[in-house]
């Protein structure tokens, strides 16, 4: 191989190095930066092989111009020609040096995390939405809240910015795609709404979503977003093992889980608690339920803490409890009814504990007239429902869940938290927090009204 030759394969390696820069995922970020660190190192030789070539032209050239000086009509030919493909060649090295280290250049600031241009600006605008968003809801009575197709989206928008934000943090590839359709999606609803009521106004739609406009246009079409957003979602699940599963109670995944448990089971305790009303009215249990309650009947995703934080103590305490006399009781039809009976018992402690503290008037509820009952916080037919649906997520619910989350992708399930918790946080925003319009008008200025 001569020694041109050798240079252009240094070349070709240089370019294949900016390639990985540009599409290797985030499990090998080290070798990216050292790749394209590399590129640039050999786009450097490259201008040395184009200065060469430079100076090959420069010596035809001096050539040529003695031979002219001979009047040799041959040797100029000849020697017109040499320079010319001199020339050429010179021009060659030089295009593939320039076009290498600027493709360098931008696999190395590409590399650094630190160095994300206007995604920044991007990431910041999101960050501010999403914490107007729910100041907003901390300071506004969910008595005054307007339900509508506004309020909605901003609460729908929040989420899936929140998502987007994690993903520019992670640089994720799939950000791209993800934005856009966010970005459309919140010009289409809109849209649908506005033909659905015959006020669609495509100048007023266009002036409203200028930002999600915009976002379409700069992730589809920007090359700092193409080259920023290059990791792929590790497809790693941890140590699943089909076969021999066991739930490992240690590290992030594990505090992940109970994080996600306790917002979606907050939510799905309050329809738990709706399904037993509707038992209540059809007669199939004893017992009084308020059908003014607003908290209850009309605020659907009212977090109801104590069932989430229920079933964080059942993957704790009773799920390790019950594991644990699995092992050493025979016959195992023991440890069921041991753990169905410490499941009752401990979820009536709670309910007890939260009622003297909360539910001291028996204003919440009442349970003075149900048979076996202590001091109305409590009684017999709650036990035992809270044993069976306690026992039904201990047994089965619980480490179901685990072995199903244990098979989707790391990256893929902290997408899903952040989804959760952003959620979370917007319910308990409306919610649990309520500020008189006294103090929201002391404070910052704004007259809100009284429910």
């Amino acid at each position: 191989m001569t020694e041109d030759q050798e240079k252009l394969q240094a070349l070709e390696d240089a370019e294949k190095a900016i390639e990985i820069a540009y599409s290797t995922g985030r499990v090998d970020r080290a070798t990216i930066t050292k790749a394209a660190q590399d590129a640039a190192a050999e786009a450097v030789e490259m201008t040395g092989v184009a200065l060469d070539a430079d100076a090959v032209a420069d010596e035809a050239t001096r050539i040529r111009i003695i031979t002219e000086q001979s009047g040799n009509v041959a040797n100029i030919k000849e020697a017109r020609k040499r320079e010319k493909e001199a020339r050429n060649n010179a021009k060659l090295h030089h295009n593939a040096a320039t076009k290498a280290a600027k493709r360098a250049y931008d696999a190395v600031k590409f590399s650094n995390p630190n160095k994300m241009g206007f995604l920044r600006v991007v990431q910041v605008i999101f960050a501010i939405h999403i914490l107007t968003v729910i100041l907003w809801l901390l300071l506004t009575s969910r008595d005054n809240m307007v339900y509508d197709v506004s309020s909605v989206m901003d609460w729908i928008m929040i989420i899936l910015e929140s998502v987007a934000f994690w993903m520019f943090i992670n640089r994720y590839k799939i950000a791209r795609p993800f934005v856009i359709g966010m970005a459309a999606f919140g010009l289409i609803v809109p849209a649908v709404v506005d033909i659905s009521t015959g006020q669609f106004n495509l100048f007023t739609l266009l002036i409203n979503g200028a930002f999600y406009v915009f976002l379409i246009l700069y992730f589809a079409l920007s090359k700092r977003v193409q080259a920023t957003l290059v990791n792929d979602l590790s497809k790693r699940t941890g140590d699943y093992d089909k076969e021999n599963f066991v739930i490992n109670r240690r590290g992030w995944p594990f505090i992940r889980n109970l994080i996600i448990y306790f917002f979606v089971f907050s939510v799905l305790g309050h329809w738990m608690e709706i399904g037993m009303c509707q038992f209540i009215i059809w007669g199939l249990v004893e017992g009084d339920y308020d059908p003014t309650n607003t908290m209850l009947w009309r605020d659907w995703l009212f977090p109801f803490a104590m069932e989430g934080a229920a079933v964080d103590i059942i993957a704790l305490l009773l799920y390790p409890f019950f594991m644990w006399m699995k092992k050493r009781l025979n016959p195992q039809i023991l440890a069921y009814v041991f753990s169905f009976i410490a499941n009752a018992l401990f979820c009536s402690v709670i309910e007890f504990f939260t009622g003297l503290c909360f539910n001291a008037d028996l204003q919440l509820w009442d349970y003075s007239n149900q048979f076996c009952n202590i001091m109305g916080q409590v009684c017999l037919q709650n036990t035992l429902a809270f044993g069976v649906a306690a026992s039904i997520i201990t047994w089965w619910v619980y480490p179901l869940l685990e072995k199903f989350i244990a098979q989707v992708p790391r990256d893929i399930m902290n997408i899903v938290f952040v989804a959760v918790v952003v959620f979370g946080i917007t319910i308990m925003a409306l919610y649990w927090v309520i500020i008189s319009p006294e103090v929201v008008d002391s404070l910052f200025g704004i007259a809100v009204p009284s429910a």
